[in-house]
């Protein structure tokens, strides 16, 4: 290293006059790489575009596939969209929808140089205690709802529309369909898209913004009311403490599956823009909306918004400390 004249350093070699002369052109090439990398390689934002695009993608060709080889299990997927819910039809879709999430997160995995694993999912602890614990937190969540309305004169169990082995049966179905629910939503929320996102803004602030997507996405089907938009943005901010306590989706895949199969299969009545086949009980709702929570279902309602206030305090204090998330 050398002295000028004005007492700066500069370097002991002469920059070539080919790289001298290119300066601006290496500037502009550092300015378009800046746009796609960063010290960690891919920035966050291009990552979750490829993510959602590879998602997408399978969805669609999928449903084309099985427009063509299967019309009447695609005529079941789309009655869902309209509130016609059937044990059947929701398994198809959510096979559907877990294919192509796993094509889509084994990309990535192998863009981004991780384990599958590292998205929220180790095999160590699969179906373990804390799967069980979130099942036992959501059954128990939704049925305080039901008692709470029933104890209000908003809600009646009425006589098992299904006995015996057709009832085991249904069951089954509908356990198996809303365990891939719980797979699927929460792979892509609180999994691939909590882990990415994070990586730029922290775990907090993904968590927020991801809530609110998962929140307005259910906007999408034609019997979501804002209320119901509300609700299933907090349901996300309790799957994402979930996953912040445990340091892993379990938990929150068992709540969330719990949920969907203890409001579809075992109490199941009818909206108004809503309608369940093969469910455990004839159950009936009467009463205001904002008591009942209307087409979307109890969580909805006031009561709702009150047992997720207990249930998150109560996390809170059973799962004071997490294990460390994937790095």
């Amino acid at each position: 290293m050398k002295l000028r004249a004005d007492g700066e350093s500069q370097p002991d070699f002469a920059m070539p006059a080919s790289v001298q002369g290119s300066g601006p052109k290496h500037t502009f090439g550092r300015k378009i790489a800046g746009i796609f990398m960063g010290r960690k390689g891919l920035h966050p934002g291009w990552r979750l575009l490829i993510f959602a695009i590879i998602l997408l993608g399978c969805q669609t060709l999928l449903q084309v596939a099985l427009l063509r080889l299967a019309p009447h299990l695609a005529a079941g997927v789309f009655a869902i969209q309209g509130g016609a819910f059937s044990a059947s039809s929701l398994l198809t879709i959510e096979v559907v929808n877990i294919i192509s999430v796993m094509v889509a997160l084994g990309v990535m995995a192998k863009i981004e140089g991780y384990p599958v694993a590292a998205y929220g999912l180790p095999r160590r602890g699969a179906f373990g205690k804390h799967f069980w614990e979130g099942v036992l937190w959501g059954t128990t969540t939704v049925t305080l709802l039901y008692v709470l309305l029933g104890m209000e004169g908003a809600f009646s169990f009425g006589s098992l529309a299904v006995r015996g082995w057709q009832a085991v049966a249904n069951g089954l179905v509908w356990g198996l369909g809303t365990l891939l629910v719980g797979f699927y939503e929460e792979l892509v929320f609180r999994g691939y898209a909590q882990f990415t996102l994070a990586s730029a803004i922290g775990f907090w602030p993904a968590a927020g913004a991801l809530s609110v997507l998962f929140g307005l996405v259910h906007r999408f089907d034609a019997f979501y009311s804002w209320p119901g938009v509300v609700s299933a943005a907090l349901y996300g901010m309790v799957f994402s403490l979930a996953l912040r306590r445990t340091g892993s989706l379990w938990l929150g895949i068992g709540f969330h599956a719990a949920v969907d199969f203890t409001e579809t299969f075992l109490f199941s009545p009818p909206t108004g823009r809503t309608t369940t086949a093969g469910h455990l009980f004839n159950c009936a709702l009467h009463g205001p909306a904002w008591l009942t929570g209307g087409t979307v279902g109890p969580e909805a309602g006031v009561n709702g918004f009150v047992l997720f206030a207990v249930a998150l305090g109560l996390f809170h204090l059973v799962h004071r400390r997490g294990e460390s998330l994937p790095a």
